[in-house]
């Protein structure tokens, strides 16, 4: 199969998963938001607790040395789903473009029979380029005060169909500024653990507390997700991944080449086909 599409992790297991097997497994696919790897209790984070994410990890095979190309959201986003570097699908710098005619997964993936969704924070345009059926329920603003989260609306397009499998891609704006979401009360200032990348002053163990409480609710909503699967009977057959997109918005993360800035947290469970509690150490790129 000629796929312009081998750089990405999605396409190298998905495409090549489809292309062998005669029942091909659903896919869902959830994005962080400025989540530092770092932070996530299966990443050796200690300052939040993170559940959902952890046990997607014991059930599923964790990367190590999973990598994008730029720290900025709209290439990170494109690169996945497109599978260029940004030089070559034009997405170069935060709210660019692709270039016309640049395919995106709806493509790929819609002919391969899927239907492919998107709900949350989308960043890759033009729309031509990614036409995605659009599904609410996550909250399509990353810097409103006040998220907007409903996640049974996805139900109807997990279920629609059972004869015709699904990609739906879940965008949290979480833990995107202004980090406003959450309990940042649950978090005592002085208790916390500060990397040594950043300056140990009182103000930015205030801001990491606010942090903190979105990286909960992001676990929160993968919980969430993992639920509705099992409650629909669609955890079996259903390739779930996650990512912690680029690093956090603290110096160091965002928008520079460091090691926070790129590496990422990346995990794939497929019940029956990726053996749980394992990880690799391969450089992969999202």
């Amino acid at each position: 199969m000629n796929i312009n599409f081998s750089r990405s992790m999605l396409a190298v297991v998905l495409v090549g998963a489809c292309s062998c097997l005669s029942a091909r497994p659903n896919l869902v696919f959830i994005l962080a938001d400025d989540c530092a790897y770092t932070t996530l209790g299966c990443y050796g984070g200690t300052n939040v607790q993170t559940p959902n994410i952890d046990r997607l990890a014991q059930e599923g095979l964790r990367f190590t040395q999973a990598y994008a190309s730029t720290s900025m959201c709209v290439p990170f986003r494109h690169e996945l789903h497109t599978g260029l570097f940004p030089m070559g699908s034009g997405a170069l710098w935060n709210h660019s473009a692709s270039k016309p005619g640049t395919k995106g997964t709806p493509h790929y993936l819609g002919a391969l029979g899927y239907r492919v969704g998107i709900t949350g924070k989308r960043h890759v345009f033009p729309e031509q380029n990614f036409p995605f059926e659009i599904i609410s329920g996550f909250e399509v603003n990353c810097v409103v005060q006040k998220d907007r989260y409903e996640p049974q609306e996805i139900v109807p397009f997990l279920t629609r169909d059972s004869k015709e499998p699904f990609a739906l891609f879940i965008n949290s704006p979480n833990p995107h500024r202004p980090w406003t979401m959450g309990d940042a009360s649950r978090f005592d200032p002085a208790k916390l653990k500060i990397p040594p990348a950043l300056a140990d002053t009182p103000v930015i163990r205030e801001e990491m507390t606010h942090y903190l409480a979105e990286v909960a609710e992001l676990d929160r909503q993968v919980g969430d997700v993992l639920q509705l699967l099992e409650d629909h009977g669609l955890a079996d057959n259903t390739l779930v991944m996650f990512s912690s997109e680029q690093g956090w918005q603290f110096a160091g993360g965002k928008w520079n080449c460091w090691n926070l800035s790129l590496h990422t947290g990346l995990i794939a469970r497929w019940p029956g086909r990726i053996e749980p509690g394992t990880e690799t150490k391969a450089m992969v790129q999202i």
